[in-house]
């Protein structure tokens, strides 16, 4: 699972100098689904994908996280085997935080016991908007909710990078259904596409499909 950095730069400045940074390749695998946690992450850059493996061998993909957020914390805190999967999407660095290099930071830093706590409310808030989701609402506003979770400002745009096929696995409906709303969405202006990436040109009407 991912959570983000809850927009505080000192715990992210913290996290990040805690221990020497590990580099993955694009494909490189930080951690995979059933191992015990003896740590969790901070990305200090790059993109990881976070997905699970059915029981049917097929991935679905969770989450993407984005430099600034941490990942792999909900095995770590409670000593269960992971039930999910990370994948680096590029290069990327992160910094592995142990159980005692967390006592240490925050046994001086006791503000940051707090930060992650808001981040792990956070993260309980998204799953529980996601199952909603998925329980309730039609496909496309299922993926303009998963579109807008995913958003990244990038050069005064927000950008989405997240693939179809990756898409199609987060909400639980075909590729094809995903390409035609996506279609659709791009033709009614709310969104424009690119190799890999979406733009979200219209916020508001995507909001509103996603009843946020």
């Amino acid at each position: 699972m991912t959570a983000k950095n809850s927009g505080n730069f000192i715990t992210g400045e913290l996290l990040g100098a805690a221990a020497p940074a590990r580099k993955l390749s694009k494909g490189e695998v930080l951690y995979r689904q059933g191992e015990s946690a003896t740590a969790f992450y901070y990305l200090k850059s790059g993109r990881v994908r976070v997905y699970m493996i059915s029981p049917d061998g097929e991935p679905r993909t969770l989450s993407t996280a984005s430099q600034g957020e941490i990942l792999g914390e909900a095995a770590f805190f409670d000593r269960m085997p992971r039930i999910s999967c990370a994948e680096a999407l590029c290069d990327c660095e992160v910094t592995a935080i142990d159980e005692a290099r967390l006592i240490t930071l925050v046994r001086d830093n006791p503000r940051l016991a707090l930060d992650l706590l808001k981040i792990q409310a956070a993260r309980v808030r998204q799953l529980s908007s996601q199952l909603d989701a998925m329980t309730f609402m039609q496909a496309d506003g299922r993926i303009a909710q998963l579109l807008l979770q995913n958003v990244r400002k990038e050069n005064g745009e927000l950008t989405v990078a997240l693939t179809h096929e990756a898409i199609s696995e987060a909400v639980g409906v075909s590729r094809v259904t995903v390409s035609k709303i996506v279609s659709r969405l791009s033709s009614q202006g709310v969104l424009r596409t690119a190799y890999r990436k979406l733009t979200v040109t219209d916020e508001k009407a995507l909001r509103k499909l996603a009843g946020m």
